[in-house]
């Protein structure tokens, strides 16, 4: 038999890229709704070293949509400072 580890703090997406409007964005399945949305609203997400912020989300579909942004913020390690990307 094979097994699998399930990996802490990886959820599964699917990436898209519309160039014809310039935008990357990750759709993620909620099967929960706004419960599943609610936990990652406030999250950045890293994928392939690209960064997604929460856009929205589609209550009929149960998809959440994150679109991909350049606006961070690093807190320090003492939570004294804010030093900008």
């Amino acid at each position: 038999m094979s097994t699998a580890t399930i990996n802490k703090n990886e959820i599964a997406v699917v990436y898209t890229n519309r160039t014809d409007v310039g935008r990357e964005y990750l759709t993620i399945d909620v099967p929960n709704g706004w419960d599943d949305v609610e936990k990652i609203t406030k999250k950045v997400l890293t994928y392939e070293d690209k960064k997604f912020v929460f856009t929205g989300w589609n209550s009929d579909t149960l998809k959440c949509y994150f679109v991909r942004s350049n606006q961070f913020a690093t807190i320090s390690s003492l939570g004294r400072s804010l030093d900008i990307l």
